[in-house]
Order: C-alpha cells, then sequence, then structure tokens
C-alpha cells in the first residue's frame, strides 16, 4: 500500500500483514507465534472502531488507524495461547492494542467475560477505563440509551455490558478479591512490571483458575521494564517457557558506549558523552517511532533521564537492584560447557589473563583460544570438507590455574608461561593483581610479556562474555570455581556511563568471582594475541 491502510483495508489479509510488516526490520527480543484469521481481524477492527482509531490522529505520521504494533498485538493474541507477555516501549499503544481487541471480542462474542486491572492503583485503572474507553464510547455512541453497549463508572464498580452479547468487561483493584468472583475468558493486567511480589502472586492465584473451565482464554501480561527483575511479576511471564511473548528492545549485550549519547559527535547534555548511537538503536527497536511516536520526542526524554531509565522506559531492558539478582541463566551457562574435558594440549593462538581477588583471598589464571569444532560424523566432515556449510565459529574459556591468597602464584604463573615461550600475561591492572604482576613476576629472568589492563577493558570485557555466552559464540570447559562464580555473579557498576563488571552478589561481598573476571579478560585480548611461532620464542 502508498498510503496508511483504513480499517476497511485491514478486513483484506494481505493489506494486513503488508501494513504489520512494517515492523519486520525491528530487533525482536522475543520469537512470538502470530496468527491472523478473518474473525480476529474482524473482531480487532470493530474494537479499534469503538476506540475511533480511525478518527484520531497518530503523532509519529499524522495518519489515523491502527498501527502496525497494535497489527501485531492482535495477531499474538489471535495465537489463541493461555499465557501472554508484552513487553514494549512506551508510547508504542500495546495498550490501546489489548483494549481493541477486548472491546472487538465483546462486542462479537456471546458471554464473553474480560477483566482488566491496572498494577498501579484502583483509582488508576479507573482512571483510565473512563479516559480510554468511555470517553470515545460515548462519541460513537451519543445516546447511551439507544447504544449497544451499557456503560458503569461507578467508582469501584466500573464495567461495560454488551447488550446484544451479554458479555462484559470488568475493571478490578490491582489485588485479586476482584477476579476471585468471576470466571474470565481474558483477563488483562497492564503496567505489570509495577506490581510488588506479593501483589503479582495474588493476581495470579486469583485470575488462573478462574480460567480453568472456560475453552480458549487467555491471561495477558503487559508494561515496561522496572528497576528489578528477581520475582518481577512481567520479568517471570516474559521467560515463561509456555508463553506467547511479545518483547522489542535493545539487547543487554550491547556495548554501553553505543548508548551514552544520541548521534556520535552529539554531546549528552547531561553527561557530555560522545559516542554513542542511540537513535539508531530506538529507531531500530522501537515499534511505536515514525508511526504513534516523533522520534524527537524520544530523543526529548533521552536528553532528560538517566541512561538505566531511558533503557527501562524505551529500551525493553530491567534493571538489577535486588540482592537475588544474578547475571548468567543456569541452563545458558550449562548449555555452553563442553561436553569433554580439559584439552591434552593447548593451541598456540592462546590469550592468558590473571586477576587477584580485591582482599588477595582467591587468584585466578585463565586462557581462551579459538575452540576447534570437533566432527561429530562423516556428514559433518563431508560438509566441512566441500565448503557446503561454514561451521560455526566459537571460542574456549578455561580456568588454567586457580589457587588461595597469593603466596606462590608469581612462581605458578612464570612456570606455566616458561612452558609456553612467547606467551603474554595479561592482568588487571588494579589492587592485587597489580602488585603481583609488578612487584613479583617481573623479577623472572628473562621478564615475561606483559599487558595490563586500561579501564576500558574491563567492563568491555564483561559485556563481551556475557554476550558470547548468550549468543554461543563461547565454549566453557567446567571448573568447579568458574562455575561456581558464573553461578552467582551479578552485575556491578563500574566508571561513569553505566558500565559494568563482574561483581559478587549483595549478601556476600567477598564471594570469589575472580574466575570469571580473568576468563573475560582473556577472551577479550585473544585477537590481539599472537599465535606462539616456535618453542624457541623467549619471554
Amino acid at each position: 500500500m502508498t498510503r496508511t491502510p483504513l480499517l476497511t483495508d485491514l478486513w483484506s489479509e494481505a493489506n494486513w500483514l503488508e501494513w504489520r510488516s512494517r515492523l519486520d526490520p525491528l530487533h525482536l527480543i522475543s520469537s512470538p507465534t502470530l496468527v491472523t484469521t478473518e474473525q480476529s481481524r474482524g473482531e480487532f477492527i470493530e474494537g479499534a472502531r469503538l476506540l475511533r482509531l480511525d478518527k484520531r490522529s497518530r503523532a509519529g505520521d499524522g495518519g489515523m488507524g491502527p498501527s502496525p504494533a497494535q497489527l501485531m498485538v492482535a495477531d499474538l493474541l489471535a495465537a489463541g495461547v493461555f499465557m501472554n507477555a508484552i513487553d514494549e516501549a512506551r508510547r508504542s499503544t500495546k495498550t490501546t492494542a489489548v483494549q481493541a481487541v477486548m472491546l472487538g471480542r465483546c462486542y462479537h462474542r456471546e458471554d464473553y467475560q474480560v477483566g482488566w486491572t491496572m498494577f498501579t492503583t484502583g483509582a488508576k485503572a479507573g482512571e483510565r477505563f473512563r479516559k480510554d474507553i468511555v470517553a470515545h464510547l460515548r462519541r460513537v455512541y451519543p445516546d447511551e440509551r439507544v447504544s449497544p453497549i451499557k456503560i458503569n463508572v461507578g467508582k469501584g464498580t466500573e464495567h461495560l455490558e454488551f447488550r446484544d452479547t451479554g458479555s462484559f468487561l470488568n475493571v478490578y483493584t490491582p489485588n485479586g478479591e476482584g477476579f476471585r468472583s468471576g470466571g474470565f475468558d481474558f483477563a488483562f493486567g497492564d503496567e505489570a512490571a509495577e506490581a510488588d511480589i506479593e501483589q503479582g502472586e495474588d493476581v495470579e492465584r486469583a485470575v488462573i483458575p478462574t480460567m480453568d473451565t472456560k475453552e480458549g482464554a487467555q491471561f495477558v501480561l503487559a508494561g515496561t521494564g522496572a528497576k528489578w527483575r528477581t520475582g518481577n511479576l512481567l520479568w517471570r511471564s516474559l521467560h515463561d517457557p509456555d508463553a506467547n511473548v511479545l518483547w522489542h528492545g535493545i539487547p543487554e549485550t550491547t556495548e554501553r558506549e553505543q548508548l551514552v549519547s544520541w548521534e556520535p559527535d552529539m554531546p549528552h547534555p547531561l553527561t557530555g558523552a560522545t559516542g554513542g548511537r542511540m537513535r539508531e538503536w530506538i529507531e531500530n527497536t522501537h515499534t511505536g517511532v515514525s508511526f504513534t511516536t516523533p522520534v524527537e520526542a524520544v530523543k526529548r526524554s533521552f536528553h532528560k533521564v538517566k541512561l538505566d531509565d531511558f533503557l527501562i522506559e524505551y529500551g525493553g531492558q530491567f534493571g538489577f537492584e535486588g540482592a537475588a539478582d544474578t547475571l548468567i541463566p543456569p541452563a545458558l551457562w550449562a548449555a555452553r560447557r563442553a561436553q569433554h574435558g580439559f584439552p591434552a594440549e593447548l593451541p598456540r593462538h592462546l590469550s592468558v589473563a590473571l586477576k587477584v581477588h580485591h582482599l588477595g583471598l582467591t587468584a585466578s589464571l585463565a586462557v581462551a583460544w579459538e575452540y576447534e569444532e570437533p566432527t561429530t560424523d562423516l556428514v559433518d566432515e563431508a560438509y566441512e570438507l566441500d565448503g557446503g556449510r561454514e561451521r560455526p565459529r566459537r571460542r574456549a574459556i578455561a580456568l588454567w590455574h586457580w589457587q588461595e591468597g597469593t603466596p606462590g602464584l608469581a612462581r605458578e604463573v612464570i612456570d606455566k608461561l616458561r612452558k609456553r615461550p612467547g606467551l603474554v600475561l595479561g592482568y588487571d591492572k588494579r589492587g592485587y593483581t597489580e602488585d603481583v604482576v609488578e612487584k613479583e613476576v617481573i623479577l623472572a629472568n628473562p621478564v615475561p610479556l606483559l599487558r595490563g589492563s586500561v579501564a576500558a577493558d574491563i567492563p568491555r570485557s564483561a559485556v563481551a562474555l556475557f554476550k558470547a555466552i548468550t549468543t554461543g559464540t563461547v565454549v566453557v570447559f567446567g571448573h568447579e570455581k568458574l562455575d561456581a562464580a558464573a553461578a552467582r555473579a551479578t552485575r556491578q557498576s563500574f566508571g561513569n556511563y553505566g558500565t559494568w563488571r563482574f561483581g559478587a552478589p549483595k549478601d556476600d561481598p567477598d564471594f570469589d568471582v575472580t574466575p570469571l573476571e580473568a576468563a573475560a579478560l582473556a577472551l577479550h585480548w585473544l585477537e590481539d594475541m599472537p599465535a606462539i611461532q616456535s618453542p624457541d620464542d623467549s619471554f
């Protein structure tokens, strides 16, 4: 289509899919199941008419009618999955899309029961009901005596009754009491990330049993992120393996330097930082930009709030507040573990990094190298020989040495380096690590090749390892100390621009994460490390 589609245009499946496809280039964190049928389109179109979407100008492009993002929400719900979770940026009109589906189903389906709440306050839910729904219904049907929808705005009893179908849309306070009395075909919890742990659990306990006898029932949770994730209702729903999830956003593995300014040469007015590409990221992830939201409005917010808060509101991210928060999901770490033992011989191209605990309690020496994929069968080998399939490029990390305290550490490191002439020892140029290297290791004869870290190496190495774990581009050779560090490591602030490093959990600040820190540095420096040419190379 060369123009914005009208509601009547969207009856056509081809028009519907073409308009929805405008979002195809955007980065999805999830992999939603999307379905469109004549019935689902008709119900959404009816709901959009009742909400006057065809009469309201969109701020982003000046057009009228539903946005592509709203069609995507409708198709998520049309898939019929029981549990649904939606995390989209502010002003992407996700709530309006769910409202259109609710209204359309009530308008067309017999005895359809909908329950809706907002996890802010009961007053807020009632206010949104009056402003978002009732105000438009009264303009569509000015004479309520002949309207097919009976409206009740009494405080605490807000609801819509659909006279022709006997369906109801009820508004409840954000707790389980109201929900327990009904049997719902569709329950919608908006601003789900705002629910505290008890509140979220209470609503889940109340809502889900009411749907046991309802064929095709659906529970929908929507919102944007929050400053905490452990136990968060929306976070749990987004990671529910049985849920249908719609989630666009900026990946957490994105290097922070890319996010510190709107344009590379445009200093952030609060921090003065440059070099970022936030405009580009927003245009590639925000489903409302260019449709319902002007990009300049997002830019204005970016320049007014802290980066972490902006990423929650507009970047699809969650914060890390809470002592129980750990960074690396155990299942993901387990999936990266090598299925065979530590190699009998390490390759020539090897990166080595040393990290000593900030109190000198432990020390870790880690290595990283280009991983050579094992040939699993003759077919694999044939593909590799004829070039028909490019084998995945992965890197390996392992803990080469670990010990308590620092006595004898320098000797252990020197001995290992002497067995591998030409290796460069990378190290965290801070605290005890610096002392061990620059006061003890340096006394070796000949002096080994050394590489001390600069400040930027620490957060970059942490992000790179986390990204490799997330994307599956790293193979981990297991070690009990490395596994233990991965199981409890948290995201710890580092630097001035929201960058982070691997840190100990808040309830155990002296916990040993040095194996993970050393492995991250070794992986970070791998590309810069030359392959050892011969045993005659000296260090």
